[in-house]
């Protein structure tokens, strides 16, 4: 049996930058021999990380000592499982590995290449932890992470993008908030405004209903809050009287959501939503935690319906 881990780490960093403390190798050390039976994971530079496991082998326990989130695994073969997951937010690749051998190792390399790195992606969800789009609305900047095309685009969409519409679908259900948790906390820790913020928090977006804000973002808002290590103010937007859904409407209406101004003065607000469409919700509330005294705010989105002004 062969047993190592190793760290891919750029040329330019010093003693200082390196990903952990020297201390914590041994510990992961301690963490891969507790794991039991054979794997490979395989972790690359923008943060997903590849593992395959004989089915004596807990996995998970690796996982969960560095907060490492597994998105998907299922069966390879009869003896082995797969499965792919998001890391931290380091910039560095790295491989551990307990096989029976060398030529053990090789064959499980080009299983996980073949499976993740080609065509075939075994994955319902979409694994991008960057922001890839900005803007302004109402002169606020705001970030999004996938284009979203809605039914009405009548376009055949790609694989990738079905994956983004399956989980803006699975969001809004109060679904997958683990997932979506650890998707944001990647990138906005990456982002370098972020570390600048004196007093960060984090606002949703105020669903139609109560049950619909309660199930979409009550249990998302807490998990990106520890992720992000700042305060959890889920209880600051309350939603006193249920509204219409206003989707694809021209007007909005906010009467019926109050925000408590105690949580709101002098912060600087995340105010973050699924989908970021025409805007104008966004504009309302930012508006009205501007009266309440917030430092700033910005927009966090998951999504932006393409095509949108």
């Amino acid at each position: 049996m062969i047993t190592n881990f190793s760290f891919g780490v750029p040329g330019e960093m010093t003693d200082a930058d390196y990903p952990m403390p020297l201390g914590d190798y041994f510990d992961i050390e301690k963490d891969m021999m507790q794991v039991g039976g054979e794997f490979l994971l395989v972790r690359d530079e923008e943060s997903n990380f590849y593992f395959l496991c004989t089915d004596d082998c807990n996995i998970e326990i690796l996982c969960r000592a560095y907060d490492w989130y597994i998105v998907s695994s299922g069966r390879f073969n009869d003896r082995l499982r797969i499965g792919m997951g998001l890391a931290g937010e380091d910039a560095y690749g790295s491989e551990m590995f307990r096989v029976e051998d060398e030529q053990t190792l090789r064959r499980w390399h080009d299983m996980l290449k073949f499976t993740f790195k080609g065509d075939f992606i075994r994955s319902y969800y979409p694994k991008t932890n960057r922001f890839r789009g900005k803007l302004r609305v109402d002169g606020a900047l705001c970030f999004y992470i996938h284009d979203y095309y809605p039914v009405s685009h009548k376009l055949k969409l790609t694989s990738e993008q079905k994956k983004v519409v399956n989980l803006v679908f699975r969001l809004k259900e109060g679904a997958c908030a683990s997932l979506a948790a650890k998707l944001f906390s990647l990138a906005i820790s990456r982002m370098e405004f972020f570390n600048g913020l004196a007093d960060p928090i984090l606002i949703p977006l105020p669903a139609s209903t109560k049950e619909r804000h309660r199930q979409r973002f009550e249990y998302f808002c807490g998990e990106l809050s520890r992720r992000l290590i700042i305060d959890n103010v889920f209880s600051a937007g309350r939603i006193e009287q249920d509204r219409e859904q206003q989707k694809g409407t021209q007007q909005r209406n906010m009467s019926g959501v109050v925000f408590d101004p105690d949580y709101i003065e002098g912060r600087d607000v995340l105010l973050l939503d699924d989908i970021l469409t025409t805007g104008m919700s966004f504009t309302l509330v930012k508006r009205e935690l501007e009266k309440l005294g917030a430092n700033s705010v910005t927009g966090i989105f998951l999504t932006k319906t393409v095509g949108a002004k």
